[in-house]
């Protein structure tokens, strides 16, 4: 091992609702480091991902909550990637590949799970670098757009497709698989002139619209005469309002996320536009990654084939060391990442 402490980062105290995250919330501290117990192995740390959802885990919820809180005083929950060091189960070899919840650390002790919703875990047998695509395009940024678009969206040949938070980690990922799908147009949102050039540039998006300088509502006419065929949203709020009122006959919205309102104390009811989910007898589903976890192998097969073949490209916003981890968090609700964000802890392992 190449530390002799364990270094962590704790929850201090969740935010108050509109509050930024910030390193006031966590307290760095350092531990032994434990040894495996028989069905179990130790895993270090390569990389975390930071997401939203970490955002849900910092306050109190009921035991039935969606997002269950992390306790004050114990590690932050992340998921990652990291390389088993020590092993006490016969399936699981020292020198392995692993993604789980390993928590904001440098190690932790891990066993299998199944299909646990964040807990779930699974050992990578054909590792690409880098690792940290395992969290990206290959991992769970990957599959979570894959499900959203297929199942949520039924993404057909020749659909108009829209992407909101289209920057992002899973929004990036869903443009490409949208386009790679055989869909007409893809058109991203995102918040700043140099991220639509980006998806357009280099994500092959059809065209992008920068919601803060332009007006979506006109941008949508224009762009999707027709209607809008698949809508994957990440963001809720207006953004959602405004695209229900440019829905084609019997379209689809996938609903991933909604950080535009989901930590707003002040967030507005809506949206208003819903009457047109009836008109245009279109269909509007939630859906979590995890739920088709035990059909994970169905899209990493052909992302990594794609990926192989160059023809995916994996959007990341990599930070250096686990002291940015909090900082990491923060910029995803600031608009500072583009990608999806990841810190690396410790180096890629040669293997």
């Amino acid at each position: 091992m190449n530390t002799a402490t364990n270094r962590q980062w704790r929850v201090r105290r969740y935010p108050d609702a509109a509050e930024a995250i910030s390193t006031d919330l966590f307290t760095w501290a350092e531990s032994g480091i434990s040894k495996p117990e028989e069905g179990e192995f130790l895993v270090r740390t390569l990389c975390l991902a930071a997401g939203p959802a970490q955002r849900g885990y910092l306050k109190a919820a009921p035991p039935d909550a969606f997002l269950q809180p992390v306790p004050v005083g114990e590690v932050m929950r992340g998921r990652g990637v990291g390389q088993i060091v020590q092993s006490r189960h016969p399936d699981y070899p020292e020198g392995s590949i692993f993604v789980g919840s390993l928590g904001w650390q440098d190690y932790s002790i891990q066993s299998p799970r199944g299909k646990e919703f964040v807990f779930s875990t699974r050992l990578v047998t054909d590792p690409v670098f880098p690792l940290s695509s395992e969290l990206s395009i290959l991992g769970q940024a990957g599959a979570t757009a894959w499900f959203g678009l297929l199942e949520a969206g039924r993404l057909r040949e020749g659909d108009n497709v829209l992407v909101s938070a289209a920057a992002g980690g899973v929004g990036s990922a869903a443009g490409q698989i949208a386009r790679l799908r055989g869909a007409q147009q893809v058109v991203g949102i995102a918040g700043s002139d140099a991220k639509c050039a980006w998806l357009v540039n280099e994500l092959g998006y059809s065209a992008a619209v920068n919601y803060k300088t332009e007006s979506l509502h006109e941008q949508l006419a224009e762009l999707f005469p027709q209607g809008i065929d698949v809508f994957f949203d990440n963001v809720g709020g207006d953004t959602l309002n405004t695209a229900l009122g440019h829905l084609a006959v019997g379209a689809r919205v996938a609903v991933c996320g909604f950080i535009a309102t989901d930590y707003d104390p002040d967030a507005r009811c809506g949206p208003i536009n819903y009457r047109n989910i009836v008109s245009k007898r279109a269909t509007m589903q939630g859906f979590v990654f995890f739920d088709h976890w035990d059909r994970y192998a169905e899209a990493q097969s052909q992302l990594r084939n794609w990926y192989r073949k160059g023809l995916l490209h994996n959007a990341e916003d990599v930070s250096e060391g686990l002291e940015s981890m909090p900082d990491a968090l923060a910029s995803l609700f600031d608009g500072r990442n583009t990608g999806v964000k990841i810190c690396r802890v410790s180096p890629d392992p040669a293997l």
